[in-house]
């Protein structure tokens, strides 16, 4: 069967390559390859044939080796210990619907199917290795090879422990306590694990709850996860992380057999799986495949409504309640809410001074998280006119007009991505007692935080606000541009694509703010001139009324365009 499993991936290959081909036809997949190999030459290849001080990218990372290797230690234990405790972690094996239809009827048994599935994610492991290989420019031909083949072999074992961890569970489901009696060692040595780490912590708290600052939290887990329990947990992981980061050959080999055992003990584990995977893999290749038809997630159930609907009322709302009841499916106003016990408790230790070293970590930790949510949670967050976009045909059918549309497809993502700004926000405003500050900036800023934290929560909902309005206008405006949700889109042109997006994007938003900016500074300084004080809550709260204010305007304009848009312009879904 192996020659005919290589055959099959050979002609999904030729097929895509030809299809992406065909396919540059169309001036936006032209374009957008034009600007991807552009981007790829200019921020890869370019920077690759230049003079390295230092080896490059990998030799910097060598300069922080330990902590990257406990970080990514740490990070894989966390996605390990995630694909046994989520509950939609346990997915059977992908199989699309033709070969659901032609291999489960063919005389091919369980492991063949396994490793028609290995085979066939050979060509994305490589790829992705490669390409991280070369943004990381190793200095010498050996040090590329290396690292090459440490990423194969991290990324391999990756996947194949997530195969034996789907495969594993599914044998529970199907053989209950029989299935527990033959699979008890993986559940043990996970709960194992995870036990020995949290008394691990748990040992050492009072030490760091002394440590003043977020730089002595980090290097004391790092020195309990090299030492003691926490180390033979952290081992098989570090073993892993160790084999790319090695900085020579002799390193490299001396870490090398670490990895091929692990590597070797997850296939003897995939292999020697009993679950029976056909029915489970044949009815997730039938939902893909209707998700593919529909945008829409297949509901398994009733969901709870976010709120109750009145039988009248703006157009807005109904619109809002029908995104939300889809976001509930995967988060809802109640999981939020079960995250406030933490913060409170967090914010009684930073008061109370002890576990200062523990406040300051996450304090410093919410921070960039959200920075993050503001400016990338609008792109992430697509439950609007982006995924709605396939379905115009209906969608103009609706007795609405197409600005009070375009408003109610964009509250929702707004509501959704402010709340998680507001509570990494609110989380580190809370923790930032216990931040070490020492210069006057920084003692202003402490002062004055309780301003500053309403400042951050007025302007923060207002730029979220502002690039969602963003991101649908450019799917009024071009939609046979825009991916919409259930689209395949891959390869360099559509990465060159998005890159022209997010260009607009960014310079849409910028133009946006400015007008703002430019009223509250003047604001601002005439408050300042009469006062003598720096005002901080009144300038974000005039911002973010000027950016609403331009958001209705763009709504409006951006309404009567969608009114006259052809339902042909819009693709279908890949």
């Amino acid at each position: 069967m192996l020659g005919t499993f290589l055959y099959l991936t050979r002609c999904t290959i030729k097929n895509r390559v030809r299809r992406r081909l065909q396919r540059l036809r169309e001036p936006r997949y032209l374009v957008g390859l034009v600007v991807g190999l552009a981007y790829m030459y200019l921020m890869v290849f370019r920077r690759s044939g230049r003079p390295r001080p230092g080896g490059g990218g990998l030799a910097v990372m060598s300069q922080f080796a330990a902590p990257a290797e406990f970080v990514g230690s740490v990070l894989l234990l966390a996605a390990a210990a995630l694909a046994w405790l989520w509950p939609a972690a346990g997915a059977p094996l992908a199989f699309s619907r033709a070969e659901v239809q032609f291999f489960f009827q063919a005389p091919v048994t369980r492991r063949e199917l396994v490793h028609y599935k290995l085979l066939r994610s050979q060509l994305g492991i490589l790829f992705g290795s490669a390409i991280a290989t070369i943004v990381m420019r190793p200095s010498t031909m050996s040090g590329g090879w290396t690292l090459l083949v440490g990423l194969w072999l991290l990324l391999m074992t990756v996947r194949l422990h997530l195969m034996g961890v789907a495969l594993t569970r599914r044998s529970l489901v199907e053989y209950g306590r029989s299935a527990l009696a033959r699979h008890w060692a993986p559940l043990a040595v996970v709960l194992g694990g995870l036990g020995l780490l949290a008394s691990t912590v748990i040992g050492d708290w009072s030490t760091l709850a002394a440590l003043p600052d977020a730089s002595g939290v980090f290097h004391e887990l790092q020195r309990l996860g090299t030492t003691g329990a926490a180390a033979i947990v952290l081992w098989p992981f570090r073993a892993l992380v160790r084999v790319p980061l090695s900085m020579s050959t002799a390193e490299f080999l001396a870490a090398l057999p670490a990895a091929l055992a692990l590597l070797a003990l997850n296939y003897a584990w995939v292999i020697r799986a009993d679950a029976a995977f056909e029915e489970a893999s044949a009815e997730h290749a039938e939902q893909r495949a209707q998700e593919r038809r529909s945008p829409r997630p297949i509901a398994r159930g009733a969901m709870a409504a976010p709120f109750r609907l009145a039988p009248a009322g703006p157009p807005e709302t109904a619109i809002l309640w029908k995104n939300l009841i889809l976001v509930g499916r995967y988060l809802s106003l109640r999981t939020l809410l079960r995250l406030l016990p933490i913060l409170v408790v967090f914010g009684i230790i930073a008061q109370s001074g002890a576990g200062r070293g523990i406040s300051a970590f996450l304090a410093t930790l919410c921070l960039p998280l959200a920075g993050m949510a503001v400016l990338l949670g609008p792109q992430m967050m697509r439950n609007d006119l982006r995924q709605d976009l396939s379905n115009l045909a209906m969608l103009k059918t609706w007795p609405v007009r197409g600005a009070a549309l375009i408003r109610g497809e964009v509250l929702a993502p707004v509501a959704v991505v402010t709340a998680a700004a507001w509570l990494f926000i609110l989380t580190a405003a809370v923790l930032f007692g216990a931040l070490p500050l020492t210069d006057r900036t920084a003692g202003a800023i402490m002062a004055n935080r309780v301003s500053y934290t309403l400042a951050a929560l007025a302007v923060a909902p207002a730029l979220i606000l502002s690039q969602t309005v963003v991101q649908n206008a450019l799917a009024v405006l071009f939609p046979a541009w825009v991916v919409s949700a259930g689209s395949r889109a891959r390869g360099i042109d559509a990465m060159g694509q998005r890159l022209l997006m997010l260009a607009g994007n960014l310079l849409a938003l910028a133009l946006s703010v400015l007008p703002a900016a430019v009223v509250a500074g003047v604001v601002a300084f005439g408050v300042y001139t009469v006062t003598g004080a720096v005002p901080i809550l009144v300038p974000a709260v005039i911002l973010a009324a000027v950016v609403a204010a331009e958001c209705w305007v763009a709504t409006e304009l951006l309404g009567r365009v969608l009114d006259r848009t052809d339902v042909t312009a819009i693709e279908p879904v890949e």
